[in-house]
């Protein structure tokens, strides 16, 4: 439990840091990409999920229909979460070159690292690559996760699973910027973050936990990423070649 409080301590230490001098302006945009998550998510249970919830529970068999409100509960629940996970996945793609300058700053002006020099067009390229490398380990694994949701026993269980597994892959992106930057190949950084796994789960726990309160989830993606920073270089910047790390 330590090393999982620990871990959900780099999501705050990101959220502290993030009115540091020099990385406000980077901060702006993630912000602004974040906003637009909120906003979909807002749209989307409007207008198609809360009539779909309705619909879903009149398909109940009436001598089930003392659980309606249970169900209604646990199927908005993990169509929250499921929508979350998916307008996160993909504004955190488009905002993948932003967040990889942010974590460049924040490496800098936090820890006093420098990464490997490259043109900030190099970075983009470097990281637009990357998010498709991201694609392909997460693609599977979301599909099969959405197969579960139509396995009626696991209903009840479901939401749980969904924010465990939401949890792992947001840690995995928010650790990736800084690791990437830092020519750390998609392979080893899995191998950092299962070695790592109490602390990756619990930085990306609170992240995720973060996404239903107001106001901080507006917040979580520059402070994920800056949190992810200071975590890379904490736990993991070390391990590496010393090429890799050029201090000041």
């Amino acid at each position: 439990m330590i090393k999982f409080s620990t871990g959900m301590s780099y999501l705050l230490l990101g959220m502290v840091n993030l009115p540091t001098k020099g990385l406000k302006r980077f901060v702006i945009l993630p912000i602004f990409f974040n906003l637009l998550v909120f906003i979909g998510l807002f749209y989307l249970f409007y207008h198609y999920l809360f009539p779909l919830s309705n619909y879903y529970i009149n398909q109940l068999p009436s001598w089930l229909s003392f659980l309606s409100t249970i169900f209604m509960i646990f199927f908005i629940l993990s169509c929250f979460l499921f929508f979350l996970t998916t307008f996160t996945i993909v504004f955190n793609l488009i905002a993948a070159p932003f967040n990889g300058i942010l974590a460049e700053r924040a490496q800098y002006l936090l820890r006093n690292q420098m990464i490997p020099e490259l043109t900030y067009s190099e970075i983009t390229v470097r990281t637009i690559k990357r998010q498709i490398q991201f694609i392909g380990y997460f693609l599977p694994r979301f599909i099969g996760m959405c197969f579960l949701f139509f396995i009626p026993f696991i209903h009840p269980f479901f939401p749980f699973i969904w924010f465990a597994f939401n949890s792992w892959i947001l840690s995995m992106q928010y650790q990736d910027y800084a690791m990437d930057n830092n020519l750390v190949d998609f392979k080893t950084m899995r191998q950092l973050m299962r070695q790592n796994k109490e602390e990756s789960f619990g930085f990306g726990f609170l992240i995720n936990g973060i996404s239903f309160i107001p106001i901080l989830n507006i917040v979580s993606m520059p402070a994920g990423v800056i949190g992810g920073v200071l975590m890379f270089c904490d736990r993991h910047s070390q391990k590496l070649p010393p090429i890799l790390i050029k201090k000041q």
